[in-house]
């Protein structure tokens, strides 16, 4: 009996506890006299119970006993769980736990006060049994059933006193009960294993390394688990394969041998060499002989030079049987005829010396070039087809005495070079001439006299024909101002010279004078005809002023013009009718010029950099076309767009965002931006005129016909007040530069839509005009900006005045923008 302290497994049966500790595990339950735990009624090791891990699990003994857990079949290792139900030969064992601890207990046949019929085999197995205690045999059917004795658990030393009374008879009979165990064993728990090889003809199988296998026709009966399978068959190569066994109980594996390859050979007539290909894979050289190769079908080819390509389909058998092809080969080729006058010339085919004329020479078929070489002779060619098997004869061949060869060199080269008229290149070069005749050769070259030679040649000869050419010259009379100017002529300097003597070819001349810029003149004297040039050398500030660009383009197209600039009174006086008190008169003066957009930005051009901008409607009329001028855009809105416009143009954004607000970078750089609110005045007001205007069109009211977009007939069911004598066409917005531009070369700065400006707004005081504003971009703070120009929307002279300024700090249907940007 255990340690009740240390048991981790108590087995119950008829009122009698067994209680296992670990290092009694593993053992076997059953009703054998070796099994560590006897419960009658069970076959000898019919269930092992063991450790792993701490954990107890179970699996069949090698009784040959199939138990069922849980009504499923146990047949392999499997943990222990409490409420397992265990089923074998007729009895159950319940699993419970308590406190961690497992508990077997043995119910049905054998419990305490059960009966049950006689089992002979167990009572032959109790009288044998000389230390067994407490039920006598039973002899005969009819004797009184007692119950059934409880039994206890022997112990490693009982067990071991007992073997050793065991007499040689018992041994031998405990022998054949041991193999008969196994072979029940073995019955009860092989697989039906039926294994099928193709070819079904092989009857040579083999399970080398399996001790326990019984074969009955194709089926074999093998426990569950890998096995080596080895089979021979004439023709095939041996199979050698490890088949594995499942858990099912019938099976069927399928094995296959491959055929050995067959042999194969090829002969070809005539006998010839060349090289095999099966499949368009090669196979080897003729003449092939036993060439192994796997059964299958294939097309064999053979290749052989000067002979067509045969081909043939075949069928490998393989299991080492012998193929023979035979192919017949057609020739490739044809005889070619060839003469010559004067005969002995080599004859040469694609390249290659075959013999020499008069004479019949083999070629392969297909398209061949023919050369003739003798010496003192040109070289003959032609393009010849053969077709295979059909003789071929030329004509003779008239060979043609060989041209001579003249190198002609002349001083300087580059001059082009005429042979009887006909142009033939610039020397010097290498001229081929018919011998046995006068050639008339011309040498010319711009700046220098013709010159002419008769030239002959022998045949196959060659000859250098050097020619010095002479210059020809021309005279250049100059007339240039500064008088003090300088004249270089290809960099050479030539003085105050102003009659000059120069060859006649093109020359640069360059005119310099220190304070000005040099100018250069490309000139070509012509003999005979004196030429004339006037020059006017210009200061580098003059030189500096011509080279600047009048108008310049955005990568978006946008064209934008250069404005000059200068000093000029801003605002309108008092007294002015529609004046409004917040242009009051400053003196302002414009020191840096600028570039001003002709049109103002449109939808599409907008939509390049913000592409879902929708300008919208007003009263059912588009505001949204392409052409017309973006708007419901804000000020912030515009300076987005000019910063994008000027990273994509590779300028530098003229604006940068500083707690939370946009303002111009100090120093202004070359980037796109609004123009401040002087410039857009002087721009509108005053560039390019003699004196400024109140209007666009000049200082009268009403606007003449196409003066620009106002509020017009048009309009009049769109807005409440209108021009009734005026109709522009556009009841809104019309398309950016639709009417004529300004004297500055600018549309638009009356009328169409307003315009955003850089400047924040705000009302001078009448002070502020005493002191003159020099190039101003408007206060530094503020919440709106100004606002400049008519609209679509004005009909007012207020509104119609290029002075009226007005201001906003959201978007506006009546409101877009134009481009500026500085000059330098």
């Amino acid at each position: 009996m255990s340690d009740d302290t240390a048991w981790i497994l108590g087995i119950d049966d008829a009122g009698e506890t067994h209680r296992l500790t670990s290092a009694e595990l593993p053992l076997y339950i059953g009703g054998g006299p070796d099994d560590g735990v006897r419960v009658v009624g069970l076959p000898p090791a019919a269930l092992q119970v063991g450790l792993l891990d701490g954990r107890l699990f179970i699996l069949p003994g090698p009784g040959g006993v199939r138990p069922t857990v849980n009504d499923a079949p146990l047949t392999e290792t499997r943990w222990l769980r409490e409420g397992d139900r265990i089923e074998l030969a007729g009895r159950r064992l319940d699993c419970e736990r308590t406190d961690g601890r497992f508990l077997l207990r043995v119910a049905g046949l054998g419990s305490a006060g059960d009966t049950r019929p006689p089992d002979l085999d167990a009572l032959a197995r109790e009288a044998a049994a000389s230390n067994v205690s407490g039920a006598t045999p039973r002899a005969a059917e009819g004797e009184t059933i007692t119950p059934v004795a409880q039994r206890t658990r022997r112990g490693p030393a009982e067990r071991k006193k007992r073997s050793r009374l065991l007499n040689p008879f018992a041994v031998a009979v405990w022998g054949v009960l041991a193999v008969l165990l196994v072979l029940a064993w073995f019955a009860f728990t092989a697989k039906s294993v039926r294994i099928l090889i193709e070819p079904e003809e092989v009857e040579t199988v083999a399970l080398p390394g399996t001790l326990l296998k019984f074969r009955i026709g194709d089926r074999w009966l093998l426990r569950a688990g890998e096995h080596r399978v080895t089979a021979e068959f004439d023709g095939y190569h041996p199979l050698d394969e490890t088949i594995e066994v499942g858990a099912a109980p019938d099976q069927q594996l399928r094995l296959r041998m491959d055929k050995l390859p067959g042999l194969v050979t090829v002969q070809t007539d005539p006998q010839v060499a060349g090289r095999v290909l099966l499949d368009n894979e090669p196979l080897g050289e003729l003449p092939l002989t036993d060439v192994e190769v796997p059964a299958g079908s294939y097309t064999l080819r053979v290749e052989a030079p000067r002979f067509l390509a045969a081909s043939e389909d075949i069928e490998v058998a393989g299991r080492g049987e012998r193929e023979h092809v035979s192919l017949s080969l057609v020739p490739n080729w044809a005889p070619l005829t060839v003469s010559s006058r004067p005969g002995g010339a080599t004859l040469y085919v694609d390249g290659e010396e075959v013999g020499e004329t008069p004479g019949e020479f083999e070629l392969e078929a297909g398209l061949r070039q023919l050369e003739l070489r003798r010496p003192g002779y040109t070289a003959w060619r032609e393009e010849v087809r053969i077709e295979p098997g059909e003789p071929k004869s030329l004509d003779e061949v008239q060979l043609r005495e060989a041209d001579g060869r003249v190198r002609v060199v002349t001083r300087p080269d580059g001059a082009r070079v005429t042979v009887n008229g006909d142009y033939r290149g610039e020397a010097p070069l290498t001229l081929t001439l018919r011998p046995g005749r006068d050639h008339e050769l011309v040498v010319s070259r711009s700046g220098y006299e013709t010159a002419r030679r008769t030239v002959s040649v022998s045949a196959d000869s060659g000859r250098q024909l050097e020619i010095d050419l002479e210059p020809v010259f021309g005279e250049v009379r100059v007339d240039v101002q500064p008088a003090e100017t300088e004249v270089w002529a290809n960099g050479r300097p030539l003085g105050r010279e102003r009659e000059l003597r120069l060859q006649a070819v093109p020359h640069e001349l360059e005119f310099r004078l220190d304070g000005y810029a040099t100018q250069t003149v490309e000139v070509t004297p012509r003999p005979g005809f004196p030429q004339d040039i006037e020059v006017r050398l210009l200061t580098e500030e003059e030189a500096r002023e011509a080279a600047i660009q009048r108008t310049v383009s955005t990568g978006l197209d946008q064209e934008l013009r250069l404005v000059d600039v200068g000093s000029f009174r801003m605002g309108s006086p008092r007294g002015e009718q529609g004046r409004r008190s917040n242009e009051v008169q400053r003196e302002v003066e414009l020191t840096r010029r600028f570039y001003l957009g002709v049109r103002e930005v449109s939808n599409a051009e907008f939509r390049r950099f913000r592409e879902d901008h929708d300008s919208g409607r007003f009263s059912g009329e588009s505001l949204n076309g392409d052409d017309q001028p973006v708007v419901n855009v804000s000020w912030e809105d515009a300076v987005r767009f000019l910063n994008w416009l000027s990273r994509r143009d590779g300028l530098t954004p003229a604006y940068e965002e500083r707690n939370g607000s946009f303002e111009l970078r100090d120093p202004v750089p070359d980037g796109y931006r609004l123009p401040t609110e002087a410039e857009w005045e002087w721009a509108a007001r005053h560039a390019g005129r003699d004196a400024p205007v109140r209007f666009a069109w000049g200082n009268q009211l009403p606007p003449p016909d196409r003066s620009g977009n106002f509020a017009d007939v048009s309009a009049a069911r769109l807005l409440p007040t209108t021009l009734v004598t005026y109709n522009d066409g556009y009841p809104v917005s019309a398309p950016v530069g639709s009417f004529e531009a300004n004297p500055a070369g600018l549309k638009d700065m009356g009328g169409n839509v307003a315009e955003w400006v850089h400047d924040r707004y705000a009302i001078p005081s009448p002070g502020d005009g005493d002191d003159a504003l020099t190039d101003p971009t408007g206060p530094d703070t503020g919440r709106f900006r100004v606002v400049r120009g008519a609209s679509w929307k004005h009909a007012g002279i207020t509104e119609l005045r290029l002075t009226y300024r007005d201001y906003s700090d959201r978007a506006r249907e009546d409101v877009g923008f134009r481009i500026a940007r500085y000059l330098e």
